[in-house]
């Protein structure tokens, strides 16, 4: 052996380099674990593994070393965990908005009469409404098309600064209970022109059969509402760009706002 090879500092250098790179692609695979599309079971193990080892490659020279790296394995399992945790929060926030959007999609399908019919998305092996899963298609096309994997990574490059490598997940756990709240109501925002026109369109049918007996409420209401919420849900679609894009693009920002930046 060399004595360069042979010299006690090029191995410890590079085991400290080798355990950095593990901590790094231990967060980045928390973040494309819940990132939509890319950490959906449709997507190839052997892919999602050679890009996260990429990228966490790529990354790995702009991330500040810690002053003390662990040595042992229990500490190290536990740093581990921590960076875990810190990656699934990044792309869990993506994942929120896309399930108000689903969540507005099946407030939809429950007026218009779409409720009882579900079916398996193989996206995410779930059953989903047929509008909710239409929008939430759309949704994760528009997070490709906007740019937002791009603005994730340099969020979780970011990351490192906001919660440093070793100090565990500084968490707003208020901070995450006020953005579930905010979701949930433009999950309902985006429902409310379907939902209102539609009750409309009960109070309407209600007042007719008071003064009509003979109609046939029941038979005359289905076909109607139907009709009427797909002609609204078409000119939603038109508009669910420019609605969703904000939202996709303050994305980074409140992730890292999460972790107290």
């Amino acid at each position: 052996m060399t004595p360069l090879l042979s010299s006690p500092s090029i191995w410890a250098f590079t085991a400290a380099k080798a355990t950095l790179w593990v901590l790094v692609l231990t967060r980045l695979t928390g973040l494309l674990a819940t990132f939509p599309i890319l950490g959906s079971e449709q997507m190839p193990l052997q892919l999602r593994a050679a890009l996260g080892a990429l990228l966490a490659t790529v990354i790995l020279p702009v991330i500040p070393v810690p002053a003390v790296l662990p040595t042992g394995v229990p500490a190290l399992v536990g740093l581990m965990a921590s960076e875990l945790a810190i990656g699934l929060l990044l792309g869990t926030v993506v994942a929120w908005i896309l399930e108000a959007v689903a969540f507005a999609g099946t407030l939809m399908d429950t007026q218009m009469g779409f409720g009882f019919v579900q079916f398996l998305d193989p996206a995410t092996n779930t059953s989903v409404s047929v509008s909710g899963s239409i929008m939430m298609q759309m949704s994760a096309l528009l997070v490709f098309v906007t740019g937002l994997h791009h603005q994730l990574i340099l969020a979780l490059v970011d990351s490192y600064r906001v919660a440093p490598m070793g100090q565990g997940v500084p968490l707003n756990a208020m901070g995450l209970v006020v953005l579930i709240g905010q979701l949930l109501a433009k999950g309902f925002q985006l429902a409310f022109p379907v939902l209102a026109v539609l009750f409309l369109l009960d109070l309407i049918l209600g007042i007719s059969g008071k003064f009509m007996p003979q109609l046939q409420l029941l038979q005359l209401s289905f076909p109607l509402k139907i009709g009427l919420g797909l002609v609204i849900l078409g000119l939603l679609l038109r508009e669910l760009g420019p609605w969703l894009t904000p939202l996709l693009e303050a994305a980074p920002r409140l992730t890292l706002k999460l972790l107290g930046g």
